[in-house]
């Protein structure tokens, strides 16, 4: 009875002061509540892609505290985890989690197990990026030892310099895209469209986009995706989309075959910037339409038409 009395009192004096508070039955069903729990309450309404890189950070931040009640979860619990993957020198990753953990504080602040934000407070991860750009010299060099590696290698990193686009987009990119004199990629990443004329030409290796899709509709093999497999080998079906996780360790087979070697060598990645490079250099194209770089003008663009409407990639040649 005492203690009813007290829990009165002190509602009382709460109230009194203009504060919102919560029923004694409130509190008690968040008692108990742990960061799994949380976890569990976060949105799966996003892309299967994106959806399987959070269940990675999700397990590591499982693994830290995952037991541990969401209102006694600290700051330092937060920094712990992150600190200890940075000193693992695993920068990047722990900048993703850290990302992952303030998204699901968030959601626990918002659900009101939790107080504050805990690891928005922790130290920012800085991430600095060492990887050397990839020259055109480069290019030619991997580009000539690509089919000792994989007979799709070349025609991926054609399709990748001439068009602009990442390696998911390229190695998804169906016959089907073209609309007339252009291709609409769309972006796997960001489920942005963009309309790139077929005779956009990189005159620095004097091939343009029709070019480079001839070449690789010409493998001979029935396939609805320009990068695809020319031999069934294992349980891979000749004709089936190479997965885009499989270029990079090509790429770098290649890149070993070509002797360049060392800790910070050039990605498949870099492509993209050696082609956005290329392409400032030859002058006449619109680069950030290209590469699906947003600005002001370019957001508007999305705006207007929703995102449903392509971005049409001007290009003076």
């Amino acid at each position: 009875m005492a203690q009813a009395i007290h829990e009165v009192t002190e509602a009382n004096v709460i109230v009194a002061k203009g504060k919102v508070t919560k029923t004694l039955a409130e509190r008690i069903s968040e008692e108990g509540k742990t960061v799994t729990d949380l976890i569990a309450r976060m949105s799966t309404d996003i892309k299967a892609s994106t959806l399987a890189s959070r269940k990675y950070h999700d397990e590591e931040i499982k693994r830290a505290f995952g037991s541990k009640e969401c209102r006694d979860l600290t700051v330092t619990d937060a920094s712990d985890l992150v600190e200890a993957l940075r000193e693992r020198g695993k920068l990047r990753w722990a900048q993703a989690v850290r990302t992952r953990l303030i998204k699901v504080c968030a959601k626990g602040v918002a659900l009101g197990w939790m107080e504050k934000n805990v690891a928005e407070i922790t130290e920012k991860v800085a991430v600095k990026v060492q990887r050397q750009r990839l020259t055109l010299d480069q290019f030619n060099l991997i580009f000539e030892k690509a089919p000792e590696i994989a007979d799709w290698l070349q025609d991926a990193m054609l399709l990748a310099l001439v068009s602009g686009q990442d390696r998911s987009t390229v190695g998804l990119w169906r016959r089907d895209w073209i609309e007339g004199h252009v291709v609409v990629a769309k972006r796997i990443k960001t489920g942005v469209q963009i309309a790139i004329p077929l005779k956009l030409k990189m005159k620095a290796i004097d091939m343009s986009l029709e070019d480079v899709i001839e070449r690789c509709r010409s493998s001979g093999i029935e396939s609805e995706y320009l990068i695809h497999h020319r031999k069934a080998h294992g349980s891979v079906v000749a004709g089936s989309p190479v997965r885009y996780q499989s270029f990079s360790q090509a790429f770098a087979d290649a890149r070993t075959l070509a002797g360049i070697e060392g800790d910070n060598v050039p990605t498949f990645h870099e492509i993209r910037s050696l082609s956005k490079r290329l392409y400032l250099d030859q002058g006449g194209v619109d680069t950030k339409a290209l590469l699906g770089h947003s600005n002001d003008a370019t957001a508007d663009l999305y705006a207007n038409a929703r995102g449903i409407e392509p971005v049409k990639v001007k290009y003076d040649g």
